[in-house]
């Protein structure tokens, strides 16, 4: 008798996202809210923890904070944007910036600037527009 292979049922596959940001509960909310909206995010709260974490894993987008704890989030801004250059990465950032430092972030390649006032929806329009696909 012959049987049909059973096909597996399709996968979905989420889009896998890198927060590096100190704030523990703001990385909790943010997990929360972007499991919600259908994206994976995996956090990381140090720039060691963070370059760990890009070499292992494969990540669609990077939500860098520029302030880690005393460290700066340019440095992985650097780091990602010279070993994997087609990940977007968007400073989130609680800072006082103004137009010269965001016209400075784009220099060193950030692909796009969101102050963490913004709110959670549009950081979630602005990941979602740098998303393949």
């Amino acid at each position: 008798m012959n049987e049909r292979p059973r096909k597996s049922p399709a996968r979905t596959v989420k889009p896998q996202i890198l927060l590096v940001d100190d704030e523990a509960a703001l990385c909790e909310l943010l997990v929360i809210y972007f499991l919600e909206a259908g994206l994976e995010i995996t956090a990381a709260a140090t720039p060691q923890q963070a370059r760990e974490l890009m070499d292992k894993n494969s990540f669609q987008a990077i939500i860098l904070d520029l302030n880690l704890g005393g460290e700066d989030g340019l440095e992985v801004l650097r780091f990602a944007k010279d070993k994997f250059p087609n990940i977007p990465v968007i400073i989130f950032t609680g800072q006082d910036v103004d137009e010269y430092l965001v016209k400075k972030f784009l220099a060193d390649r950030a692909d796009g600037f969101m102050r963490k006032t913004a709110g959670l929806g549009s950081l979630l329009v602005e990941v979602r527009r740098h998303l393949p696909g």
